[in-house]
């Protein structure tokens, strides 16, 4: 999955968040959202590129969810606190993302006890 976020001729869909927009590879959105996969699917939905602004994420929060969304982990270097985790498990059930293994708030709450 990795491998095809990263190639930017599949970023065919724009998620936009305040100013600043992002890139995803519908592949990957379809396989983790139910709500993309649901547009995306459609035999009614416009299959257009529409832009999806979800802005009540902070960007650190977004962040976290857009590579996690590719690798299932979470980077080393972010700072987990509880604020982050509550806007995540948000995010989480706006865009119906699919809990596989690992489970994204399972490695948050670890990262965070870990940090404490």
């Amino acid at each position: 999955m990795k491998r095809i976020y990263l190639n930017e001729n599949e970023k065919d869909f724009i998620i936009e968040r305040k100013e600043k927009k992002y890139k995803f590879p519908k592949l990957i959105l379809i396989m983790r959202s139910e709500l993309y996969r649901g547009m995306f699917l459609s035999v009614t939905e416009d299959k257009s590129n529409k832009v999806t602004d979800y802005s009540e994420l902070s960007n650190k929060s977004f962040q976290i969810l857009e590579y996690w969304i590719y690798s299932n982990q979470i980077k080393d270097e972010i700072q987990i606190t509880q604020e982050i985790i509550d806007e995540i498990e948000i995010g989480i059930d706006y865009f119906q993302l699919n809990q596989t293994n690992p489970n994204l708030i399972d490695l948050l709450i670890n990262k965070f006890n870990n940090q404490n």
